[in-house]
């Protein structure tokens, strides 16, 4: 944790390069950050980010897909990637010795895919079989539609990071690599890693290997917010209704981000908070509840999480009304959430890959990394009057918009 152990260098192709070096790990992590996701697509290809993450998989111009996987897990390490709302992400797990042939897998990806026409079929396919897995989810499903209640129907934060059938079956190679060239761009890269890393190294290794690709400078749309105060999805085949209570809250660099994770711990968080509490052991309404938040680079979302019988719904969302309604928080409340906020994040750094995805996530969002010591510091530095404000402005019944999943008639908020 000390401050000589993290580097930063933005090279001259306008990639961003920081590292982590962690004497007491025994691997490195490495992942390669594209700032465009779902919220950054054209409504019609909706998707396309997912696909494109997907289809660099499936061979480059010098490895075929076989050998790409081979490559890394042949010496025991893990390569995967994801797609979010404002990001794509490569990322691979190593021993030590095999860095730089795992980064040069990593920039073979996202450098030279081939994008061959029977490999982007075979994806499609896949990725459809994907959207039905998660349409057989209902949690997801709830996730789904919770951020068109929060955001509105038009908002592209309510996109589907997956697309759907119709935008995915007309997504052809064209498009890919149309979005592949106008996205995957030298200013939009960011190469992080943790562990038993060098930085010299990286930083020429990602010279040598990615070259990147020249663009406009980059500017993201943000789109009005219109919520859906209730918002009711019929689907009879569950045993369950799926609740989400949610509102817009606000960006990854707002000064009451920490005053509401501390409120969201003390409401939600574990067997202790208040909602499980109030609605499982007192009441015996609900298995699960918790809150849930994320930020994003100009708003974020706030909300509450359960799952009840049918015939308990009403009384779940009327205790959850009175609950919020009633909200007060004492010294020792926000105290006990601080410290095990503080103790969240500590324990959350014996990750390799935790400090990763850390470390690139504060230069995307803020152009420079804080240390860990001023994180916990913020933390620590939560006042009581920042939480009133905070129960007061925003945790009151009002503000929250509801989404049932499950439920075929009208339900009140």
């Amino acid at each position: 944790m000390g401050k000589d152990n993290y580097k930063k260098s933005v090279l001259p192709s306008g990639v961003t390069v920081c590292s982590e070096y962690i004497s007491s790990a025994y691997s490195a992590v490495i992942g390669i950050f594209i700032t465009v996701g779902s919220r950054d697509e054209d409504e019609k290809k909706a998707g396309i980010s997912h696909f494109t993450e997907h289809s660099v998989f499936k061979g480059t111009k010098t490895r075929s897909e076989r050998e790409i996987s081979l490559a890394i897990e042949s010496k025991g390490g893990y390569l995967n990637a994801s797609t979010s709302r404002e990001w794509t992400s490569l990322y691979v797990q190593v021993l030590p010795e095999e860095f730089d042939l795992a980064f040069d897998i990593l920039a073979d990806l996202v450098e030279n895919p081939r994008f061959s026409e029977d490999g982007l079929e075979g994806e499609r396919a896949i990725i459809l079989q994907e959207i039905k897995m998660h349409n057989d989810s209902p949690e997801d499903l709830l996730f789904d539609y919770t951020f068109k209640s929060t955001f509105g129907e038009e908002n592209p934060l309510s996109r589907l990071i997956l697309g759907d059938v119709e935008s995915i079956g007309s997504i052809n190679r064209k498009d890919i690599v149309e979005f592949w060239n106008k996205s995957w761009t030298s200013k939009r890269i960011f190469v992080s890693a943790a562990g038993k890393v060098n930085h010299e190294n990286l930083c020429d290794l990602v010279s040598k290997k990615i070259k990147g690709k020249e663009s406009d400078n980059f500017k993201r749309e943000s789109s009005s917010i219109r919520s859906r105060k209730i918002h009711i999805i019929p689907k009879s085949e569950l045993n369950h209704k799926y609740v989400a209570l949610s509102f817009p809250s606000f960006s990854y660099n707002h000064d009451l981000r920490f005053p509401l994770l501390v409120s969201g711990t003390i409401l939600g968080s574990g067997m202790s908070s208040l909602l499980f509490q109030r609605l499982r052991q007192d009441l015996s309404y609900v298995y699960e509840v918790s809150t849930f938040s994320e930020f994003f680079s100009d708003t974020g979302i706030f909300g509450i999480y359960f799952s009840t019988d049918e015939n308990k719904l009403r009384d779940a969302l009327n205790a959850t009304r009175d609950l919020l309604s009633s909200l007060d928080f004492t010294e020792e409340e926000v105290e006990s959430s601080k410290e095990r906020l503080r103790g969240n994040v500590v324990i959350s750094l014996e990750s390799c890959g935790n400090r990763m995805e850390r470390n690139v996530k504060e230069e995307i969002y803020k152009g420079e990394r804080s240390f860990v010591s001023d994180l916990l510091k913020k933390i620590e530095k939560v006042s009581m009057d920042e939480i009133r404000t905070t129960v007061e402005l925003y945790l009151k019944p009002e503000n929250f918009v509801l989404t049932v999943l499950g439920e075929d008639n009208n339900v009140s908020w």
